[in-house]
């Protein structure tokens, strides 16, 4: 149950914030990813659970931020770095605040330096552990 309000909660914020939302396996995203800008959430993984019948759940977290980028010059590639960067510190930090979510820690974005699909697309990628409850 928390696995499925935590992808909810992030697909339902990225969606607020005009990307597309996508979650499946990474191997996925050439052929699934048609628009952009895109949010692409891998599986959360289970880490850790606290307590029996109620208490806390962790997952560890990726999400994946694109959008098209073949054609930037250098500027707007650091332009759109800049942009994805800042949208997905605003999505842990919406997430931070959804009903089902504890706390989001060990945030980390960083760019990525190549492209993750064949569509030459700008994209930055976060890990972070989101603590639920139950």
């Amino acid at each position: 149950m928390n696995h499925t309000n935590l992808v909810d909660a992030i697909g339902q914020l990225a969606a607020e914030g005009g990307y597309e939302f996508h979650t499946a396996d990474e191997r996925f995203m050439s052929q699934t990813i048609s628009a952009y800008p895109a949010m692409w959430l891998a599986p959360p993984q289970f880490d850790s659970m606290e307590g029996l019948h109620h208490g806390r759940m962790t997952y560890a977290v990726t999400l994946h931020a694109l959008d098209e980028g073949a054609k930037l010059s250098p500027a707007e590639r650091a332009e759109a770095y800049a942009r994805l960067e800042s949208d997905v510190v605003e999505l842990f930090t919406s997430l931070s605040q959804a009903d089902v979510v504890v706390a989001v820690e060990k945030l980390a974005v960083r760019a990525q330096s190549r492209s993750l699909t064949n569509h030459g697309e700008v994209a930055v990628t976060a890990t972070a552990d989101v603590i639920t409850f139950f």
